[in-house]
C-alpha cells in the first residue's frame, strides 16, 4: 500500500525500455524485450497490471478482515460432516463473506470507470494511439487540452450516471439476496 504516484513512477522504471526490470526478466528467460508502454498493443496491459498491483493491499486487507469474521465452528462442523478444503470454501467461505465480495466488485468497477493517476503518469493521458484513454482522461482533455468544460462536465455526468446505475443495481441485488 504505497502512494500511487510513487507506485506509478516504481512501474514507470519497471517498463522502462533499456533498464526496467521487466525487459531484464525477460531477457534472463531469453525472450525478447517489449516496449511496455510504446506500443498500443501492450500498454494497456501494462496499466492494468500497475493498477492490479496498486490496488491489491487495500483490497487484501479488506478481504482478509471478512475471513477474520467467520466463526471458526463454521469450519469444525464442515470438517466433521466430511467437507474437504474446496467445499470448506464454496459452503462456509463464500456465503459468508459473499457481502463484502460483492461490495468489492461494485467498489472495483467504480475505481476502474475512474482510473487517471496511472494512464495520466504512465502514458501521458492517451498512450500511442490514443490505447491508454480512460473516460475519467477524456474528461481532463475536455476540459483543460480543448478548453471544452461543457463538454467535460457532460462526460463527467454521463460517468456519474453510469456509476449510480452500478450502485443503484447492487442495492437492489442485495436487497433481493437478503429476503
Amino acid at each position: 500500500m504505497m502512494p500511487p504516484v510513487a507506485s506509478v513512477l516504481l512501474f514507470k522504471d519497471f517498463y522502462d525500455p533499456g533498464y526496467g526490470l521487466f525487459n531484464r526478466a525477460l531477457e534472463f528467460l531469453h525472450l525478447p524485450a517489449q516496449d511496455w508502454l510504446q506500443s498500443s498493443d501492450t500498454a494497456m496491459l501494462s496499466l492494468v497490471i500497475a493498477s492490479t498491483w496498486m490496488n491489491m493491499g487495500s483490497a487484501t486487507l479488506i478481504y482478509l478482515a471478512a475471513l477474520q469474521g467467520i466463526p471458526g465452528e463454521l469450519y469444525e462442523a464442515a470438517e466433521l460432516d466430511g467437507a474437504g478444503l474446496l467445499r470448506k470454501i464454496w459452503h462456509v467461505t463464500v456465503p459468508q463473506t459473499k457481502l463484502i465480495l460483492s461490495l468489492m466488485l461494485l467498489m472495483q468497477i467504480i475505481a476502474t470507470m475512474q482510473v487517471f493517476t496511472e494512464p495520466f503518469l504512465l502514458t501521458g493521458g492517451v498512450g500511442p494511439e490514443g490505447s491508454t484513454t480512460t473516460v475519467v482522461v477524456l474528461i481532463y482533455q475536455y476540459a483543460f487540452s480543448f478548453n471544452q468544460y461543457g463538454g467535460a462536465a457532460a462526460l463527467g455526468l454521463c460517468l456519474l450516471v453510469l456509476l449510480a446505475g452500478f450502485s443503484a443495481l447492487h442495492v437492489r441485488l442485495s436487497r433481493d439476496n437478503e429476503s
